[in-house]
């Protein structure tokens, strides 16, 4: 009937507005739901929540107990054997830092609650495990090289007469291997006290020395100086640095200067030449010279003795004659005028012939003529 259907499907009991104890199948009424009044519904989500524990704490680790007798979290029990396990690994790790192992090239200090105990040297050692002791490895071959001069507040520096020179050199040092425990106790910043120490000596050093010394000749003088002060100094610091050398890059004047002071330089250099040749012409002509005096010393000198002995020969000749003419005068005037008549005609090229010689009239007179005059060269 249609007031039938209207009342099922529009009326305030029927379909969506049904009473409290309808109990429809098609779910008209807000109470027809199954289990009535709802306690049954909330059992299921319980069972499912339980059921879901119980699976997280098999994944876990499985066999858990629930703490308070049920309805808390699980947790995790290890046993007696993983507090063994946890307990020796722990141990294990606390005596690894009483081993040490040195490189090549290496030191190792040891200290005892911050004092220093001992050295060890290349090799695997052992000490007492932290905190009691520790130990720090030290590069103790390792050449280092620190620069200084790179700034014109390190490399302009006065030298002894009052001149600016550009001094940029490097030092290179390391640490002494029979103190590797001043360097890491004594030196914050090794780079810095190198650094310092060097300066304020290359200072000093410049200081005493000539500008032209410095930039020419005296450089090694200076490297060898400034490094012998360099290490006296840290050994009274008791850096445990050792230097190795300083080597000195650059020395100049300063750059504003450089163009003056080179052509300067380029003169004293003309100077320099001129007076190696001067030198080199005054060893050359002197030693010429005293060859020259002393050879007309001996021309002289025999000179003197020839003519000595020439006059005195002739004067004993001349009394070698008086004796003989006191004896015989005729005879020695005689002989006398026919020497010195040979020695006057040998120098003529005339031929005297005497009638009683009984020579022949004819003579070759040019081959005794050119035999005269060989004879008299």
């Amino acid at each position: 009937m249609p007031w039938d259907d209207k009342t099922k499907s529009s009326g305030p009991w029927g379909g969506e507005g049904g009473n409290d104890n309808g109990g429809g199948k098609d779910g008209g009424s807000p109470w027809n739901r199954p289990g009535g009044s709802g306690s049954g519904g909330g059992n299921d989500l319980e069972d499912q929540m339980r059921r879901m524990q119980e699976r997280f704490r098999q994944r876990g680790g499985g066999g858990g107990r629930r703490r308070g007798g049920g309805g808390g979290s699980g947790g995790t029990n290890f046993g007696p054997l993983g507090f063994l396990v946890i307990a020796g690994i722990a141990l294990l790790a606390w005596l690894s830092t009483s081993v040490v192992m040195v490189d090549p090239g290496q030191q190792a200090s040891v200290f005892r609650f911050g004092k220093w105990q001992t050295n060890f040297g290349p090799g695997l050692h052992f000490h007492l495990p932290a905190p009691f002791e520790e130990h720090e490895l030290v590069e103790v071959e390792a050449r280092r090289k620190t620069q200084i001069g790179q700034t014109m507040d390190e490399s302009l520096m006065l030298t002894e007469d009052e001149n600016i020179v550009d001094i940029q050199f490097s030092v290179f040092w390391r640490v002494k291997p029979d103190a590797p425990q001043d360097y890491i106790l004594n030196v914050k910043q090794p780079d810095i006290a190198v650094e310092m120490v060097a300066e304020s000596v290359m200072r000093e050093v410049v200081g005493k020395t000539r500008l032209q010394s410095v930039i020419t000749t005296e450089r090694d003088v200076v490297q060898t100086e400034v490094a012998n002060q360099v290490q006296t100094l840290l050994n009274d610091y008791r850096a445990g640095i050792q230097i190795v050398s300083i080597q000195i890059d650059k020395a100049d004047p300063p750059q504003q200067v450089i163009e003056a002071f080179n052509d300067v330089n380029v003169a004293e250099q003309d100077a320099e030449t001129n007076i190696n040749r001067a030198t080199q012409y005054a060893n050359q002509i002197v030693p010429q010279a005293r060859g020259t005096a002393q050879r007309l010393l001996q021309e002289a000198e025999g000179y003197r003795d020839q003519i000595v002995a020439d006059a005195q020969g002739e004067a004993s000749r001349f009394e070698q004659i008086y004796e003989e003419y006191r004896k015989a005068p005729r005879v020695t005037r005689e002989r006398m005028y026919l020497e010195s008549m040979e020695r006057v005609l040998r120098r003529t090229d005339k031929t005297i012939l005497d009638s009683n010689s009984g020579a022949v009239p004819y003579l070759p007179l040019d081959r005794v003529q050119s035999s005269n005059r060989e004879g008299q060269n």
